[in-house]
């Protein structure tokens, strides 16, 4: 029996990245994405249109569409992309600020010791001394680095994934251990 893509939701939904603008007059797009620009979005068959992730990193399942790329090549920072049926800059620029995103259970299985960043949210943060710092709530992407969003009641800490950093990710234990380099807690 074939699946109506149209009508069944494809359950939890993870960001790759973010449209940015339009490439051109032929209906390409300039796509940002979260990870390295290898991790490129599959083409030929169906990924997901929606909003961009809330604060939280959720997106919702309920506005996505599902569309097919015909092809992603890197192009200098960013990846250019062709989606089926988008042939024009006038059909490609209310596009722009969405993001593509796959079903989590499509996502390609990590090495063996390497994760995916949103499977951090919801772990506790210690530093090395045993301080609790509070638990992640999401990341962002400055370019240079990742940054994880740590929150304890009213505080909120901006803790850079970085090697002088973070010391241990424990994704069974549920906690990610930090040295905090000097400034690093500050207020």
């Amino acid at each position: 029996m074939k699946q109506d893509t149209h009508t069944s939701s494809p359950g939890r939904l993870v960001a790759l990245g973010e449209i940015v603008g339009t490439h051109g007059v032929r209906g390409l797009l300039r796509f940002h994405p979260y990870g390295s620009a290898a991790s490129a979005p599959p083409t030929g068959r169906p990924v997901y249109l929606t909003a961009r992730p809330t604060p939280g990193g959720d997106l919702d399942p309920s506005d996505a569409r599902p569309i097919v790329l015909e092809t992603a090549r890197p192009h200098g920072s960013v990846m250019l992309l062709s989606i089926a049926a988008i042939d024009s800059i006038e059909a490609a620029t209310p596009l722009v600020g969405r993001a593509i995103a796959l079903p989590e259970h499509e996502l390609p299985a990590p090495a063996p010791g390497e994760f995916y960043v949103y499977q951090l949210e919801g772990l506790d943060v210690v530093t090395n001394t045993g301080e609790r710092l509070g638990i992640i709530d999401r990341s962002f992407s400055t370019g240079a680095s990742e940054v994880l969003v740590v929150h304890d009641g009213t505080r909120e800490y901006l803790i850079p994934m970085i090697a002088d950093v973070v010391q241990a990710i424990d994704l069974p234990g549920g906690r990610v251990v930090i040295h905090p380099i000097p400034g690093l807690l500050d207020s």
